[in-house]
């Protein structure tokens, strides 16, 4: 029987993990499944009784040092099982999650393997329509009917992915949330590195997980931020993976040209993106501190 573990980072959402530890406890996984719940805090917020609370194997971490990749990197040190599973403290995995993503890379032979993501609406009176230019830097918007090997229009996302043990996976430290930095890109960058090593990289779309997205992060000022600092991950991938395909364009005329004028909300926070994305290539070049791309190891 295979064991599995799934890696949580929690800050500033510890109030979120119970309910995601009600839908990991109902997973119809025929194997072992281990909780690594990893506090980023700077001092403990999260009680270690909370997995037995939820009927829960597994262990609680301490991470004082902030950042979501340094976290995730904490949690993975504590692995024990064959596969490693990864999702965030507001997100809600769907019963055949865990399934789902441990099938895709036994059936393919991949190391890594992500899942579909769909917004969980949080805080609004009802679902909005958020604009398609809004909705992707939230969730993708296309995804294969059957599991196949990633492949342009597919990306996958850090709430819904899945890795084998060996070798193990090790998230960059320059790139994934920080306290006020909304970087991202840990998750494309894992996934880059991967296929640089010659690892199988797939997408499972039957493995669901439901991404929050709060009415606080569609006002104007968190998607601006979101934006510029999505460029700046994109910009620090780019320089360290000159041969990465990336799908967002920089040019501005690709924004004002393929965007309605009433959608201007989401021209808005790619000239944004494209802002962040330029002032970080105007940075001097700095001795990389991610190593180089020697199985998917990266600090």
């Amino acid at each position: 029987m295979c064991t599995a573990n799934i890696v949580v980072a929690v800050r500033g959402s510890h109030r979120e993990l119970a309910g995601l530890l009600r839908h990991i406890a109902v997973q119809d996984f025929a194997g072992r499944i281990e909780v690594i719940v990893v506090d980023n805090h700077r001092r403990r917020r999260i009680s270690p009784s909370v997995l037995v609370e939820a009927g829960l194997s597994g262990t609680v971490v301490h991470e004082p040092r902030a950042g979501l990749s340094r976290a995730r990197n904490t949690g993975v040190g504590h692995v024990t099982g064959e596969f490693v599973l990864f999702t965030d403290p507001d997100s809600r995995p769907e019963p055949g999650w865990a399934s789902g993503l441990v099938r895709a890379l036994t059936e393919t032979g991949a190391y890594c393997a992500g899942g579909r993501v769909v917004p969980r609406f949080v805080g609004f009176s009802e679902p909005p329509a958020l604009e398609p230019g809004i909705a992707q830097f939230f969730v993708p918007p296309d995804w294969p009917s059957e599991p196949r090997e990633l492949r342009p229009p597919f990306w996958l996302v850090g709430c819904n992915l899945a890795t084998r043990a060996r070798p193990r996976p090790v998230f960059d430290e320059r790139l994934g949330v920080r306290p006020w930095r909304h970087l991202s890109c840990e998750d494309l960058e894992l996934t880059v590195r991967a296929e640089h090593a010659g690892l199988g990289v797939v997408v499972a779309p039957d493995a669901i997980v439901r991404r929050a997205i709060h009415a606080a992060d569609v006002r104007l000022p968190r998607l601006l931020a979101r934006g510029f600092w999505h460029g700046v991950s994109v910009a620090r991938l780019r320089r360290r993976h000159p041969e990465a395909v990336i799908y967002d364009s920089v040019r501005l005329s690709d924004v004002l040209g393929a965007v309605p004028r009433e959608h201007w909300r989401t021209v808005a926070t790619h000239l944004a993106r494209i802002t962040g994305w330029r002032l970080e290539t105007l940075r001097p070049t700095q001795r990389a501190s991610a190593g180089k791309d020697e199985g998917v190891k990266s600090r």
